[in-house]
């Protein structure tokens, strides 16, 4: 179980830093769509312009925050304050996709969550390059050769 704890490891090492990049893309991707509006004058709801922000949100957070939580949980880091946070990272991301359709002042929080995503995404990856990820050497069990 070591040798895949170590793998999950080094596999968000990498994916926490992609979701920065992906959540400041989707961040450009609704200014871009909601100032789209106001050029078609459409109101938001029916505009096509948000649908880039959409569907890639869809992807990033809901079969993403999956395979995320999936791996986060094969890596099992042995700091608590990490372990927790690499596992309510992508619940996050499955809350940020439901937000939306919620009503307005639940909906309300969607920017905001995204924002917490993205502080949450820089805290794991400066711990996981600073090698606070490490693996923890076990010690034998009492009375084992």
């Amino acid at each position: 179980m070591a040798g895949t704890r170590r793998v999950c490891r080094s596999i968000l090492k990498y994916l926490y830093p992609l979701y920065i990049l992906l959540i400041v893309l989707q961040v450009y991707f609704a200014g871009e769509g909601i100032f789209g509006v106001r050029d078609k004058d459409n109101t938001i709801e029916d505009a096509h312009q948000l649908s880039l922000h959409r569907g890639f949100g869809f992807f990033i957070a809901e079969p993403g925050a999956l395979i995320l939580l999936i791996i986060a949980l094969l890596a099992w880091f042995p700091n608590t304050r990490l372990r927790t946070l690499s596992i309510v990272f992508p619940i996050l991301l499955i809350v940020q996709a439901m937000l939306p359709s919620a009503g307005r002042w639940v909906a309300g929080f969607h920017p905001v969550n995204a924002f917490i995503l993205l502080g949450l995404a820089v805290y794991l990856t400066l711990a996981l390059r600073r090698g606070e990820g490490a693996m923890v050497e076990e010690e034998p069990a009492a009375g084992a050769v």
